[in-house]
């Protein structure tokens, strides 16, 4: 009676088993183990089968493991930078672009270093080191995906282009997908 029921609880083992086998690909493997089990006694049967959900078991445990693994590779992101570049001359400390002008001059650089950008019109301001406060139009871009070299490369064309002192450069890690209803 005692083998019956050790039997059957295996049996149950064996069918839980199946359930996760089947999207791995082992229920193939465990129905050869079961089909071989079958012609042997009873007890080597629940051998057979303890033996296949003992070996599928270490087998779930890896892919889980592995999935663990591939999911925090996911959710570890991508770094974004901010650069604001003010477009006030340095020396003059006014505009000696347009808004459309200083905008053309941006992107072309940003055309010349990275594959994807975003570029936002802003207005900022800032107290400079005699305490003078200055208003500026500002164009802010957004780079996902890009490295820090490249950014500053293109930071020391615009600073050139402009006429400026510095640019700000915020960086981040971010999570981002493109996303896509399926039409």
């Amino acid at each position: 009676m005692a083998n019956k029921a050790s039997a059957a609880a295996a049996a149950i083992s064996v069918v839980s088993l199946c359930i996760s086998a089947v999207s791995m690909g082992y229920a193939a493997k465990l129905k050869a183990d079961i089909d071989d089990s079958s012609s042997k006694s009873e007890s080597s049967s629940v051998a057979a089968v303890e033996e296949s959900s003992s070996a599928l078991e270490s087998t779930a445990e890896e892919c889980s493991a592995d999935d663990s693994s591939a999911d925090a590779a996911e959710d570890e992101g991508i770094e974004q930078y901010v650069m604001y570049i003010g477009t006030n001359d340095k020396d003059t400390y006014k505009p000696e672009h347009t808004k459309e002008e200083a905008l053309q001059i941006v992107d072309e650089i940003c055309l010349k270093y990275f594959d994807g950008y975003t570029l936002q019109d802003a207005t900022g301001s800032w107290k400079d080191e005699k305490d003078v406060i200055t208003h500026e139009y500002t164009i802010v871009c957004y780079f996902d995906g890009a490295d820090k070299e490249t950014v500053y490369k293109a930071a020391d064309d615009v600073i050139a282009a402009l006429n400026q002192n510095t640019v700000l450069i915020e960086s981040d890690d971010i999570q981002m997908e493109y996303y896509s209803s399926g039409n």
